[in-house]
């Protein structure tokens, strides 16, 4: 008896053990933004709620015995392979072409107040040296971060040194996602955090990619550089009784040379905007933003403005989770000709792939409209199309290509079509490291192309691989 007694604590014991291990989930996913993540929680062994990976000794290397004191080491490998057919819809040779981004993190931190955090970029194209695509060698961040506990649950953090900036849904500061090369900031910014409440307030200048090694430079402090500057206040919200989150910021933006169909000299843009998005019930997702801009280039005055507003519908009962959607856009254009008044809409720093990532065109002057369809035969496997459509808002402005130049005037032409675009994307999940992605666009010309030079149809192709650690 009392051995069957031992033999059943025995196997009560080691069930609880098994249970408790097959309990433990797989680690967070990496985020979009490397320098957010945090590895606190492989601290005490004991206390870690996820899966052991293979690179959890270098994502908390202790360096005191109070381990308080830490290392993070990551990086990602991202190859890529390219075929386009008439880029910009001009008849031009095929080009096919293989591309990487290479890059490796470090994230040193000192207790609960400081860190350290530092980003190497290397970026590759096979064909030849291409701006944001190749990079030999250089620092994407470097930043040190101090964190200040104002109260309880109140936290403030100042971060200074170049940094990725995201804002909202990326409209108008986005981190570059698609080329090799994200965009990143030489800035000061401060971050207030409570609840459901964010506020930054920032002042930075973009970065400028070269092509060598180590040659991007400092440029916060340079007067003279030509690097457009950004400022401003960006905060997130919550009203109590109402659905969703809101979002209300001021961006101000600053570049020594700016071009637009009727006008070119130095620009100071100010944006003010608001941006509501959320679900509705289980089906509903919304995500609706207005941006006022004003200012002046040159001589002309700036008024302009942009309206993007997106909904999703969650089929919940399918297998698939089928989700269509429709997303409708205006980016207001130049209403007159040489009437000292600017009314083209300014994307800043918007993702070059906002459209897709063959990056043909922004959304400067651009009416659109988005039906969609997503779904997920697999939780590993997602499947996205979409038929976009567009028109110039404006027939006395131009067409323009990422991230906000132009690039056919409109010359007097009255066609307003910009043609169509049908896009495709597919994303399998491996797990948390690898993943493949497979991005195809077909760019139907439009009348305006026709009637102001080339109009090709466009093709673009690009199967991406992505591993993280």
């Amino acid at each position: 008896m009392r051995i069957n007694t031992i033999i059943l604590l025995f196997f009560l014991i080691s069930s609880t053990v098994i249970a408790q291990e097959e309990e433990k989930k797989e680690a967070p996913k990496y985020s979009l933004f490397r320098a957010t993540e945090s590895y606190e929680y492989l601290k005490n062994e004991k206390d870690n709620p996820y899966e052991k990976d293979a690179f959890d000794p270098i994502k908390f290397i202790s360096l005191n015995a109070k381990k308080n004191v830490y290392l993070s080491i990551g990086g990602q490998i991202r190859p890529r392979l390219e075929v386009f057919s008439n880029r910009f819809w001009e008849g031009e040779e095929d080009e096919n072409f293989y591309s990487q981004r290479l890059a490796l993190h470090s994230n040193l931190v000192f207790g609960k107040h400081i860190r350290v955090f530092g980003e190497f970029y290397h970026g590759y194209t096979s064909h030849e040296e291409e701006f944001v695509e190749s990079d030999e060698l250089n620092v994407h961040q470097a930043f040190i971060e101090l964190k200040f506990l104002v109260s309880e649950g109140d936290n403030l953090s100042m971060l200074f040194g170049r940094q990725e900036l995201g804002f909202g849904a990326g409209r108008l500061v986005g981190f570059r996602e698609g080329p090799n090369i994200r965009r990143s900031f030489d800035a000061a910014r401060f971050v207030f955090t409570k609840e459901k409440t964010k506020l930054q307030a920032f002042y930075g200048k973009e970065v400028r990619p070269n092509f060598g090694a180590f040659d991007n430079d400092f440029s916060l402090f340079n007067s003279n550089a030509s690097n457009p500057s950004l400022w401003g206040v960006y905060s997130q919200f919550k009203i109590k009784g109402l659905n969703g989150l809101n979002e209300l910021y001021y961006l101000g933006f600053d570049a020594n040379q700016a071009t637009f169909n009727d006008v070119i000299g130095e620009e100071t843009r100010h944006s003010l905007g608001i941006r509501r998005f959320g679900r509705i019930g289980k089906r509903w997702n919304y995500n609706t933003e207005v941006t006022y801009q004003f200012g002046d280039i040159g001589n002309s005055s700036i008024s302009a403005f942009n309206i993007d507003t997106d909904w999703h519908y969650e089929l919940i009962n399918t297998a698939w989770r089928v989700n269509p959607g429709l997303k409708l856009e205006y980016t207001s254009g130049d209403r007159s000709l040489a009437d000292g008044k600017i009314n083209s809409f300014n994307p800043l720093f918007v993702n070059p792939a906002y459209y897709s990532l063959a990056a043909t065109i922004t959304p400067v002057n651009v009416a659109a409209i988005h039906p969609s369809v997503g779904m997920w035969p697999t939780e590993k496997l997602h499947l996205y199309a979409e038929w976009n459509f567009f028109w110039r808002a404006s027939k006395n402005d131009g067409l323009y290509q990422p991230p906000r130049f132009i690039r056919r005037s409109a010359n007097g032409l009255s066609e307003r079509g910009l043609g169509n675009q049908f896009g495709f994307q597919a994303s399998y999940e491996f797990n948390r490291h690898l993943s493949l992605d497979l991005d195809i666009s077909y760019f139907i010309a439009g009348e305006f192309q026709e009637a102001s030079g080339e109009a090709e149809n466009i093709f673009h192709l690009a199967p991406t691989l992505s591993y993280k650690f």
